[in-house]
């Protein structure tokens, strides 16, 4: 018996003192115990019924999660910052995950798109101008004014969907433990949703490549005549097109990231990810505030809103490419 109990305290050093636990290795040590004369009880030898005992054990996290105090090993490694916590779940709430995530996708995906959109009534108004059914003062009001309503109600949804998400961040901070039939039923759905993730980037990016494709046509067709102001109204199409494409790289990525999160395949540490993230974040909150005053300012001094917006797009490829090269870099340094 006395191998038993040395082997329940090694077991036990990685949880806490508390109550809880103490009454579960309590717990444990009883069941261990009974088993032990049960086994000696049917002519086992003491190494026999010693070995028997604990290869009939399981794992630590298992027993952790069945007598409930797993929670006390993760508060512990959290206390510690051990970035490795581990975190089970039963195959509800990693349902409940993946269906909270693509809902979460779903928000994103239409409060960035809405701020791709915030120049349209911009350019709808800069058309009426041009045509002489509103005056240039009262275009460049309305279309500013739009601008900021519909940048105010995109970052409205982005910030009250990222607080209702944020009590899943654990699931990403650390390692998910699942049953092994979870895991299999997970894992036929991610393969079976990999053509769907396929397409759907596939359909962005031709939707991106299409944007421009109104413009060229109209400047080809109209540019010298009566309806030369068709050019600026195919801006909308161009910001349709684009905001469609987004929409469908953020909704098909954010659930490919759930997948990856609860099967642990991806190809990257969570050190890792936590790393390129905090640049991309400290570059992220230099970059977006230096990009809106500019454009503020060249929008102001100009009074052009309807061509201004052009700004955007262009920043936006540029962000993309600095967050690729970040990326990059901190894979060759990995390496």
């Amino acid at each position: 018996m006395e191998t038993i109990i040395s082997y329940l305290d090694n077991l036990f050093r990685a949880y806490p003192d508390t109550e809880k636990v103490r009454k579960a290795k309590e717990e444990l040590l009883g069941i261990m115990e009974d088993k032990y004369y049960e086994l000696k009880a049917e002519g086992k030898s003491e190494n026999e019924a010693i070995g028997i005992v604990i290869s009939e054990f399981g794992s630590m996290d298992e027993i952790a999660f069945e007598l409930g105090f797993e929670e006390e090993k993760t508060e512990s490694k959290q206390t510690c910052g051990d970035d490795k916590e581990s975190v089970r779940l039963s195959s509800d709430q990693a349902k409940e995950y993946l269906r909270a995530e693509e809902k979460f996708g779903i928000k994103i995906g239409i409060g960035v798109a809405l701020c791709i959109l915030s120049p349209c009534l911009s350019v709808i108004m800069d058309v009426f101008c041009v045509l002489g059914f509103v005056s240039h003062g009262i275009a460049d009001s309305f279309g500013a004014v739009g601008l900021f309503c519909v940048v105010a109600a995109a970052v409205g949804i982005l910030i009250t969907s990222g607080m209702a998400h944020d009590k899943y961040d654990r699931y990403k901070r650390g390692r998910i433990i699942l049953d092994s039939g979870t895991k299999t039923l997970l894992t036929e759905e991610f393969e079976t949703y990999q053509p769907v993730f396929g397409r759907m980037i596939a359909c962005g990016v031709i939707l991106c490549i299409l944007s421009v494709v109104p413009a060229i046509l109209t400047e080809g067709f109209f540019g010298s005549t009566f309806f030369a102001w068709t050019e600026n109204l195919s801006a909308l199409s161009l910001f349709g097109f684009v905001a469609a494409g987004v929409y469908l790289f953020i909704t098909a990525g954010i659930k490919q990231g759930a997948y990856e999160t609860l099967l642990g395949t991806g190809g990257h540490s969570v050190k890792k990810k936590k790393k390129k993230d905090k640049w991309i974040s400290i570059i992220a909150s230099i970059y977006w505030p230096i990009v809106t005053a500019v454009y503020l300012s060249v929008s102001f001094v100009t009074m052009d809103w309807g061509r201004t917006w052009i700004i955007w797009p262009i920043t936006g490829i540029l962000f993309g490419g600095i967050s690729a090269v970040i990326s990059q870099l901190l894979n060759q340094e990995e390496r």
